[in-house]
């Protein structure tokens, strides 16, 4: 059976080989872990338990920054958060997720460009009554993106 499977792999060719390498290429562009399981924990009932829900949105929220604040010289981060707040999922059921994320712009004057980085974090989180159940501490970022920085013109 191994044999077989090493025959396979040669008679993928190189216009598969190519398609592969290309595949994994797309895929360097990001990383994302998942989050990892939190333990189940149990509230008094279940609007105990959305509360709670509600309170790590309100957290999130709080993160948010309007506009990019300068960190140091030629360096500005944005908090974003993306989140659509507590949603009820059906009686006495109720989920929320969110997804907050760091926009750091560098200028670099001598290049003549601005690289922007963003590096995420997720939560997911139930109530299925007065049961809590999620995921916590996933998260990821995407490669560094680059735009020219626009001179004006002499006149």
């Amino acid at each position: 059976m191994y044999a077989a499977v090493r025959n396979d792999r040669r008679a993928i060719g190189p216009l598969a080989l190519i398609a592969l390498l290309l595949a994994t290429s797309a895929v360097q562009a990001s990383g994302h872990l998942p989050g990892m399981p939190v333990p189940p924990r149990d509230f008094a009932d279940f609007v105990a338990c959305k509360a709670h829900l509600q309170e790590l949105h309100r957290g999130d929220l709080a993160t948010a920054t309007d506009t990019p604040e300068e960190i140091r010289p030629g360096v500005t981060r944005q908090m974003l958060v993306e989140t659509d707040g507590v949603v009820e999922a059906g009686p006495e059921q109720a989920t929320y997720s969110s997804r907050v994320g760091a926009q750091i712009r560098s200028r670099d004057e001598e290049r003549g460009y601005i690289q922007t980085n963003y590096s995420y974090n997720e939560k997911r989180y139930a109530c299925k009554g007065r049961t809590l159940t999620g995921t916590d501490g996933g998260g990821g970022y995407y490669l560094p993106g680059y735009e020219k920085i626009e001179t004006k013109a002499s006149p």
